[in-house]
């Protein structure tokens, strides 16, 4: 009796043994008394052997009546009797589907009640998400196993203070509830003190930010040719301006026009022809004609394609920033999703540069940088914002506020990797593999998949890249602002010095 105790009080008629006790007695005598006190819950596979019979117990819950199968077979069984009957003999989670309607404690998970509307409401599926996922895959367990839930609410998944912890996990590790039914982390600082039935989804989360347009990282102007065209246009219309000015040095006495064709004035025409100007000297010589058409034609054709890539370069973002140091190094604001654990996997991470971001960016905005999802998706649609969120939280944000073409911009970097989620139940519940039996049926029939494209959405598809248009601002035409008031600097320096130089003349 003491053995079975000791056993019972230490956890060890779970499914990872099986148990045959022999029993010299008969089967009236004292077994079902004797096992009163042991906790032989479902997960469990014991077995007593008789002389003259062999018995399958369990019981549905601590302090419930034995449930009792006679297997009809007994100790003079012959070998091949025996062995063909353990190869055939199911399973305790396939034989043991009914637990007649008794009620498990359990818990799940509301943080933010006053935005709770029901298991069922899709309004804002970014809170809560996954208690809300997984509660009608623990209802349907339920059902296919005849049990009912006692169900309370906590506010908090469990951290660990002082060595115990709060929230959910608390209330597993003091064995107030059997399981969870939510979806939790499964962190190494949890795996003392309460285990896991299934995992149910995957869990990714990213920085979501919308590329900077190409004028906020590079001068546009400069982009719609490459450096070998750059150099080449350069050489063609210098040549040109060079041909003419040597053109009106030879032939100037027979078209006394090409005088005024100086070394300057052939340059400027260069100059002039770039930016489709035409020029105020029209050569009578055919040769200096020829000169200045083709010159002009080829302009045009170089201004032509300028153009239109220029207008193709402002419609496009950049692609700028492609990982974490990028992210680090620019310009942008960030933000992080107000969670449960929105402190811990970032500070946590081993990546050196997870890290530099952290430090760099987000530990000195203290508080201010956890943003709900919908304040951090909104300032990502502004621009130069980047927002880490669990990927089906902002997707479903950004699939209700953008517009189509402001989709096909999004970018998205991970800087850390988040654990797999698990119905979080009791250590050495009695119910563990039960569990995780009917829900792994429900993996392979598809209904967790079902639950997960409800409440995770999808990336929002990029159908319409080209709809709409981005308006020129300020930040586009900056370097010519810029080209412009060096112009006008430049030319102020040279009139002063006109004037000085003046001056000292008439003096």
């Amino acid at each position: 009796m003491s053995v079975r105790l000791q056993a019972s009080d230490n956890r060890a008629f779970v499914s990872r043994f099986s148990w045959l006790l022999l029993h010299n007695g008969t089967y009236e005598t004292n077994i079902i008394e004797s096992f009163f006190y042991i906790n032989i819950l479902p997960d469990s596979d014991v077995k007593i052997s008789g002389p003259d019979y062999l018995l399958d117990i369990y019981k549905i819950k601590p302090n419930h009546p034995l449930v009792i199968t006679s297997l009809d077979l007994n100790r003079n069984s012959s070998l091949k009797e025996l062995s063909s009957f353990w190869n055939n003999f199911p399973t305790p989670v396939k034989r043991r589907k009914d637990l007649s309607n008794v009620y498990l404690t359990a818990a799940t998970i509301v943080t933010q009640p006053q935005y709770f509307k029901g298991w069922s409401d899709l309004t804002n599926r970014e809170i809560d998400t996954y208690p809300k996922l997984t509660y009608p895959l623990m209802m349907l367990c339920s059902e296919d196993l005849n049990f009912r839930y006692n169900l309370r609410q906590v506010d908090l998944y469990g951290d660990e203070l002082n060595g115990s912890f709060n929230g959910l996990a608390g209330l597993l590790q003091r064995n107030e509830i059997e399981v969870g039914i939510t979806s939790m982390f499964m962190r190494a600082d949890r795996f003392g003190v309460l285990h896991y039935s299934s995992e149910t989804v995957s869990l990714t989360g990213a920085f979501i930010f919308r590329q900077p347009s190409q004028s906020a990282v590079s001068n546009i102007f400069l982009l719609p040719f490459s450096r070998d065209v750059w150099l080449a246009s350069a050489v063609v219309f210098l040549s040109s301006g060079l041909v003419l000015a040597l053109l009106s040095r030879q032939l100037f006495h027979m078209d006394p026009i090409l005088s005024q064709l100086t070394l300057s004035e052939a340059f400027t025409f260069a100059l002039g022809t770039v930016c489709q100007q035409g020029f105020h000297v029209t050569p009578v010589m055919a040769s200096a004609r020829v000169v200045m058409f083709f010159t002009l034609t080829t302009a045009l054709f170089a201004f032509t394609a300028y153009s239109a890539k220029i207008v193709a370069i402002l419609q496009t973002p950049s692609d700028a920033i492609q990982t974490i140091d990028d992210l680090t190094n620019s310009p942008m604001g960030m933000g992080i999703q107000e969670t449960t654990y929105k402190k811990v996997y970032i500070a946590e991470s081993n990546e050196p540069a997870t890290q530099r971001l952290y430090r760099h960016k987000l530990l000195p905005l203290g508080e201010r940088a956890y943003l709900s999802v919908v304040d951090g998706i909104s300032r990502v649609r502004s621009g130069l914002f980047a927002y880490q969120v669990e990927q089906s939280s902002g997707y479903d944000v950004i699939s209700k506020t953008f517009e189509e073409h402001e989709k096909c911009g999004l970018k998205e970097i991970e800087a850390f990797s988040l654990p797999m989620v698990a119905i979080p139940i009791k250590k050495h519940s009695g119910y563990r593999e039960l569990l995780a039996s009917r829900l792994r049926w429900q993996r392979e029939v598809g209904l967790i998949d079902r639950a997960s494209s409800i409440w995770l959405a999808a990336k929002p598809r990029c159908d319409s890249a080209a709809s709409g248009f981005v308006s020129v601002g300020l930040l586009d035409i900056l370097p010519a602002i810029q080209v412009l008031a060096a112009g006008a600097f430049v030319a102020v320096l040279i009139l002063l010095a006109e004037i000085t130089f003046a001056k000292s003349s008439r003096d």
